[in-house]
This record gives C-alpha cells, structure tokens and sequence, in this order.
C-alpha cells in the first residue's frame, strides 16, 4: 500500500524525459498493425459457437473477468508527484492576503479545486489523488481513451461485458493482503474482482464474495463464452522473499500454497461459471523494479541521496548486498511460483473438461529492465503507468493465440503499441502446457 511519508518527501516537481524508440519487430507470426489502425485488422468470418475449450477465438468471448491485486486494479495508473502545488507557492500567495484558485488536473480531467484566502491556510498542499485507474486496467478496463484487452477484442465483437471503467479510490479490507471484510466494488468495477494490496490468498475471497454474487446478478447466460485474467503474486514474493523453498507442506508463501490458492478459487468459479478459459499470468521480475529506478531522476525523492524508498517491497528496493540477496530470492521465488502454477494447469489439462481451459502467459515476457523508467507510476515509482498498461495489453492480445514458445518472447516498447490482427483459424492454445513442461521450462 501507498505510505504518506512517501508522499511528503516527494513534493517536488520532476522533469519528464522523452521516450526512447524501440524496435516495432515482434518475431511473432502474423499481421500487425498500430493500436490507433487496429480498424484496418479485416473482419473474421462466422463460426458456429465453441462447444469445446479447445474451439474458442477470442472474439468467442462475450464476458470478461479479472481476479488479482492492484496491478489489475490499475492503482496509480495515472497521476503525477508533479501535481503537487509547492509550499513556496502557497506561502507567497498566503504572505500577500489575496484569495487565489489553484486547480490541479491528472489528463485531460480536473482532479481538484480550491481556494486560499489567507495566511492561515498557507500550509494547504494539494497531494496526486490515490486512486484505482480500472478503466484503464491492461486486462479488464474500456475506457474510451485506454489500450485495453477488451478494447482490441471490441474491434472483433461488440458484445463484450463485464468491463471496468472509471476510478476510484481504492477498496479498503479489514484483512491486509487477505481481501477480508472488503468494502463495496462501485458498480463501474463490473467483473474485476481485484484488491490492492492481495495476495494469493485472497483469491479465494475475490470469488465467493465479489465475483459469483455479481455472476448471479447478471444472470450470464452459460452457453457463452467468459475470458477470466489472473494475474497475481507480486506482494506474494514481496512478502514471503525469504520463505524456505519447501514443497513437502503447503506452508504460506510456499509455491505449493501459492498455486493451491490460486486452483482453490479458479474452481470454486468453476462451480458456477461454465464455458469458461483462464488466461494465468506467470510472475513478472519485481526485482528489475530495483535497476529501473536507479537509472533516471525520474524516480528519485527530493532530499535524498537515493534513487527509490524501500517502502512497497523491501525485498526489491533495499540497496547494498542485503538487497542483492533478497533480490535473488526473489526471482527464485518467483520461478518457483511458476513452476508450481504450471503443474496445475497439467492438472487441469489432464481433466480434459471441453467447457473450461486454463493457459499461460509468462510475465517475464515482460521485458521491464529494458523499458523506460516512465513505465512506473508518476507517483510510487513501483505500480506500472497507463502506458505499462497498453503496451502489456497489446503484448499479452498479441500472444493469446500463440503457443508457449511464442508466448515467452520480450514484449517490445513501442511508441505507438502495435496489435495483431486475428486469422480466421486462430484458437486458445488449451492443453500445451503438458507437453511444453516435458519439454522443460525456459
């Protein structure tokens, strides 16, 4: 979660450098074309609706999911420590007596307004608003301005729900990182079941009290066809970067509990969500969050001789050897996690259920040492931007129908981030990940 230290020793107005240009070649099959000419992308011919997991297209989907932690919440997507009005500024305005009208705005959109009227309110400041970007969230979001999952599988089929729009604040739990006593999902959440802050053991919650009342709500239809992304375990590694690797019990923090958490909920959904696939993302590098931040101003505090505050995750930003340490075990961790949660997806594969399919997709496709440091969030230097966002949904799109091995090349910065058109014989790779674990994981 966001600390308010961090916050008092970031006000202080930062200086955006221009993105670097990078390579638009994918080495992926296929036709790609920039987001903003996703239009050109020709039209697919009609096919009979899937009776099978393995039939599904994508644009086969008419209902759209999310499940995981504040990644998928879109927290501090947009937002600026530049929306800051300095003390100086309000001290001179107060020193003078004279009312003033400060608004601040985030985008396009005015966040805040309000007046000085004289020396007593000098010490007023305006911070960047704390709050949920979903709309523009990679996986689930439909903001008209936003490069989303649903908004590229729009151009194929219209009749998508379940979308998240908007911003809010974000959902406050009794229960840190176990989505325990949460309070209401606003309606504009649709089927993103997200808390900031959860770990994998809160996914459990994120289905039994959010996801399966509203399924109920909406009455879904069963005969269609329902796209569920999962993408969870950065505060689980962040947590637990030092656990003992056991595999004998499923102790917390373990990667046998963390891939138990994440099969107990999936089919506790499955109880009550047929025709459904589950696209799993693998665990990206926290730990390259740590070099990101050391390479620009663009992450530092003001005041201090540091580039980043070890306030999110120790584990990832603690400087020196120490950090060095727990950053290995954390990408240790993380691999493992992987691994874990492949297994499953075997387990499920071997149940051979023609009306639900889980497939992969490896975060460390996510190439994020070799990003700008505008690929974090403005405010924390640690949450992804609103451009991580489009270009991990244009990458995660650009992969969906591909196998596993496809599955694992980088997903390139773009300026404009490029998108590839569906072909008519393009289908959800169901049931590769047996094969692909005998063949070895990368």
């Amino acid at each position: 979660m966001i600390h308010l230290i961090f916050f008092l020793l970031s006000t202080y107005i930062l200086s955006v450098t221009s993105l670097p240009t990078s390579s638009t070649k994918h080495n992926l099959p296929g036709r790609f074309v920039p987001y903003s000419q996703l239009s050109t992308c020709p039209s697919l011919p009609h096919k009979d609706p899937p009776k099978n997991a393995k039939d599904v297209r994508p644009d086969d989907f008419k209902v759209i999911m999310a499940m995981g932690d504040s990644i998928t919440a879109g927290l501090l997507a947009r937002g600026s420590r530049n929306d800051l009005v300095s003390s100086i500024q309000i001290q001179e305005a107060a020193a003078t007596g004279m009312g003033i009208g400060i608004g601040v705005g985030i985008g396009t959109d005015k966040q805040y307004h309000f007046e000085i009227e004289g020396k007593e309110d000098y010490l007023r400041k305006i911070i960047p608003e704390i709050a949920e970007w979903r709309g523009l969230s990679y996986s689930i979001g439909s903001d008209d301005d936003s490069i989303t999952i649903p908004n590229i599988l729009k151009h194929y089929n219209r009749n998508v729900s379940g979308t998240s729009t908007g911003h809010h604040s974000p959902i406050s739990c009794l229960g840190t990182g176990w989505d325990i006593g949460c309070s209401n999902h606003p309606k504009e959440d649709g089927l993103n079941a997200a808390i900031s802050g959860s770990l994998s053991a809160g996914l459990m919650s994120q289905v039994k009290d959010y996801l399966i009342p509203q399924i109920l709500e909406l009455q879904l239809e069963d005969k269609d066809w329902k796209y569920v992304n999962l993408g969870i375990g950065a505060n689980d590694v962040c947590a637990f970067c030092l656990t003992p690797n056991a595999t004998a019990f499923p102790l917390s923090g373990t990667p046998k509990q963390f891939a138990s958490n994440i099969k107990d909920a999936i089919n506790e959904l499955r109880k009550h969500v047929p025709n459904m696939i589950v696209n799993i993302i693998g665990l990206f590098k926290v730990s390259d969050i740590y070099e990101l931040t050391m390479k620009d101003p663009y992450c530092q505090p003001p005041y201090i001789p540091i580039p980043n505050l070890a306030l999110e995750c120790s584990c990832a930003l603690l400087p020196g050897p120490a950090g060095d340490f727990t950053r290995s075990k954390m990408d240790e961790l993380g691999e493992n996690y992987d691994l874990a949660v492949l297994e499953i997806i075997k387990e499920w594969e071997d149940e051979n259920d023609p009306s639900f399919g889980a497939v992969w997709q490896p975060g460390t496709a996510i190439d994020l040492i070799n990003y700008p440091p505008e690929s974090l969030s403005k405010i924390d230097c640690f949450h992804p931007s609103e451009l991580s966002h489009q270009r991990v949904a244009t990458g995660f799109w650009n992969r969906l129908t591909l196998n596993m091995e496809e599955k694992y090349t980088p997903i390139p910065w773009e300026d404009d981030p490029s998108v590839r058109c569906l072909k008519a014989d393009d289908r959800i790779q169901v049931g590769q990940v047996t094969e692909y674990l005998k063949r070895g994981i990368k």
